[in-house]
């Protein structure tokens, strides 16, 4: 009955215009967004700026992260600085009460709660950040959606791997805050802070420190050189893997029938070569990040070697323990072997960068016309301006064509003219074009040639302020009670209202059998009712207020004839002042209204009492 791409299951934006709290159902919203085709597109995402809708919240948790890297080094040294002084005072004054053991004792307390507190305090506030921000992120991608037209909110919410991207894409961003900003900015401090204290306490040449030093910051500067490598790789990563996923959905939508024909192994070669190549390039990437966590334990085990070996020439050079502190000596060895556990992950993670400007790029070229959209928005929309008449209104359509993108067939060369209070029916073959036609009128699709005129002025440059309806074939009902779902196509509907819009579709006494009346609730998608009642309920929703035009795309279907009939009386009663357009295959005598038949080539248009079709 229709094309194919007009079956995506979840395409809950581009549907019914009856719903006010959505601000891009009407063709208002989508001629304002045309204003600026001819303007760069404002960026959705900038990574720089994912950390200001909490920003207190990320300070906080970047000092608690520092607080409990710095406590566990801090720990780790003291410890060892205990313990060695403690050895060396027994030695030295064997049954003296010299030596202090409560002091670093109280340190080594005070550190190991420090540690934990700040653990705990740490994952808190950035769990509570991280989930403030995804909030964040998925509130503005849609708002930004929503201001655009309606021809580039079809495009972005249609396919299967723009949906893929909005829910995968946007919960890979805060990889750029957890793996990126966080680590590296503690890791940094704490090489830094261990440098100056090593520089310090190391009563060895200056050209070991200077080489020590060297190695703590290559450390660092190999994992920054692996993550501006990897922004490439995550690019072709991420392609590959989404390449992968859609070789496996298109077998996939139909595998009972392949697996019925026994072509499923056949029809799926292409998807093993692909995740072949993904299972190479994932399995080069785990070679490079465990080459690069070997690389930076080499550099540390190196300085580790280098002090050590400053301490052995100190001593072959005749200095005596006692004239160096080797406690302290002992500590910044110990140090060296912890700060791994910091700066380690930075190479282990060299593909979080990566990974999290591939997504912003991804979410951002959603919201970016492709060339022959925008070209075509430019040809068939102007800027609104116009106020739509009191008076009666005349449409005509002259030489139209439209299509979906990437579409085999559409509605070609079609003449026709429908005036209020006398309905046109649309009727013809599968594939010649009808909805499409329909979705060209309700802003959905572009005009790719000819004109389309209401009381002589282009239809797009009318200001239609929620004063079209439009039914398309995929319905959207919601998880949620009857009148919940009919109130979004006016919120302030009284139950009196909910009532007379249900008994014009005919769903009065279906309503009286329900025990909790209005409140029974629908199931996600209308799973709890039928085909036939969900079509009448987002019907009933349209008929909710006024419109001065209505597009409804078979609106009769699972309908029997006598409730067909009953619609349909309501409906021309409903529109008898107003322009209503009918897709429907249902053959009736319809009494009087136009008929317009298309097929494959030229459409003719005929008007008639009775049309010999229905």
């Amino acid at each position: 009955m229709t094309m194919p791409a007009n079956h995506t299951p979840h395409n809950l934006a581009n549907r019914n215009l009856n719903n006010d709290n959505l601000a891009n159902r009407n063709l208002n919203n989508d001629n304002l967004a045309n204003r600026n085709l001819n303007t760069k597109p404002a960026a959705v995402f900038r990574l720089r700026d994912l950390v200001k809708p909490s920003f207190d919240l990320w300070v906080f948790s970047w000092m608690l992260g520092l607080i409990t890297a710095l406590s566990m080094l801090a720990l780790l040294m003291i410890s060892g600085w205990f313990i060695t002084s403690a050895a060396l005072a027994g030695m030295i004054a064997i049954g003296s009460h010299s030596f202090n053991y409560m002091m670093p004792a109280a340190i080594i307390r005070v550190m190991a709660m420090a540690r934990t507190a700040g653990r705990y305090g740490e994952l808190m506030l950035s769990h509570h950040a991280v989930f403030s921000l995804l909030k964040v992120l998925r509130l503005r991608f849609f708002r930004q959606l929503a201001a655009q037209p309606l021809i580039q909110q079809r495009k972005t919410l249609h396919a299967s791997q723009y949906m893929h991207r909005l829910v995968s894409d946007i919960d890979k961003l805060d990889e750029f805050v957890l793996r990126v900003i966080s680590p590296w900015l503690i890791g940094i401090v704490s090489i830094v802070l261990l440098a100056l204290f090593a520089s310090w306490v190391l009563p060895v040449a200056t050209g070991v420190k200077l080489i020590i030093v060297g190695l703590l910051a290559a450390s660092l500067l190999l994992p920054f050189y692996a993550s501006l490598k990897g922004i490439g790789q995550a690019s072709h990563l991420s392609q590959v893997a989404e390449a992968r996923r859609q070789k496996l959905l298109a077998p996939l939508s139909i595998i009972t029938q392949l697996l019925l024909w026994q072509q499923w192994y056949a029809q799926t070669k292409d998807y093993v070569n692909q995740d072949d190549r993904l299972q190479q390039l994932e399995w080069r990437v785990q070679k490079q990040r465990s080459a690069y966590m070997l690389v930076i334990q080499w550099l540390f085990n190196g300085s580790l070697l280098l002090v050590l070996y400053g301490l052995l020439q100190l001593t072959q050079n005749h200095v005596t323990p006692m004239t160096f502190n080797v406690p302290l000596a002992l500590a910044v060895t110990l140090g060296l072997l912890g700060i791994q556990e910091i700066i380690v992950p930075l190479g282990q993670h060299f593909l979080a960068l990566g990974n999290s400007i591939a997504a912003k790029n991804r979410l951002n070229d959603l919201l970016t016309p492709d060339s022959q959209t925008q070209t075509a928005l430019q040809l068939s929309q102007q800027p609104a301006s116009l106020p739509l008449p009191d008076s009666e209104l005349s449409a005509s359509l002259q030489d139209v064509c439209a299509k979906i993108p990437q579409a085999l067939v559409g509605a070609q060369h079609v003449n026709a003219h429908i005036q209020s209070g006398r309905p046109l029916i649309i009727n013809g073959p599968s594939g010649c074009g009808k909805s499409t036609l329909l979705q060209m009128l309700a802003g959905e699709l572009p005009l790719l040639s000819g004109t389309v005129l209401l009381n002589e002025h282009p239809w797009f440059d009318y200001d239609w302020q929620d004063q079209l309806g439009y039914l398309g074939q995929q319905l959207d009902i919601f998880d949620q009670s009857l009148a919940a779902n009919l109130r979004l196509g006016k919120p302030d509907a009284s139950d009196d209202e909910l009532l007379a819009v249900l008994d014009k579709v005919g769903l009065s006494q279906w309503l009286q059998a329900q025990p909790q009346g209005l409140d029974t609730p629908l199931g996600e998608y209308g799973t709890a009712i039928s085909g036939g009642q969900a079509r009448r309920i987002a019907l009933a929703r349209l008929l909710l207020k006024p419109r001065r035009v209505l597009l409804l795309d078979e609106p009769f279907a699972g309908l029997d004839a006598q409730t067909r009939e009953h619609v349909w009386q309501q409906l021309r009663q409903h529109q008898q002042h107003d322009l209503l357009i009918v897709v429907s295959h249902h053959e009736w005598d319809m009494g009087e209204c136009d008929t317009l038949t298309l097929t494959e080539g030229v459409y003719p248009f005929s008007n008639s009492s009775h049309t010999d079709n229905y």
